[in-house]
């Protein structure tokens, strides 16, 4: 088994995997792993729509993002589009994060 440690000087030698380290707060915001290696910066709207993001671990990160390529409507991802429509995405993007999240919840308030 690899020790954390020698992931995080491995890491700390890298610039920009030092600042996703700082920026990520040093957990996935929905369900709190800590490993800074496995973190990927999520674009709640997605990246045509807004530059917001969040920091999740590389399993939330692909729960939410599959689920903007698979349910949200078609041209959901066009760079011109109303700026109403940009807007509806990013809310749709926080309603996703918030449900995700309420799911990880529920699921752990099953576990024994």
């Amino acid at each position: 088994m690899k020790d954390y440690f020698d992931d995080i000087k491995k890491m700390l030698g890298e610039n920009k995997a030092y600042e996703k380290l700082v920026e990520s707060q040093g957990v996935c915001l929905i369900c709190g792993h800590d490993n800074p290696i496995d973190f990927e910066d999520h674009h709640i709207g997605g990246k045509s729509n807004s530059s917001i993001g969040i920091s999740l671990c590389r399993n939330c990160h692909g729960r939410l993002s599959r689920n903007q390529q698979q349910d949200w409507p078609n041209g959901w991802s066009r760079k011109s589009k109303p700026s109403m429509k940009a807007l509806a995405m990013l809310l749709r993007g926080i309603s996703d994060v918030l449900r995700v999240i309420s799911d990880h919840l529920w699921e752990m308030s099953y576990d024994e």
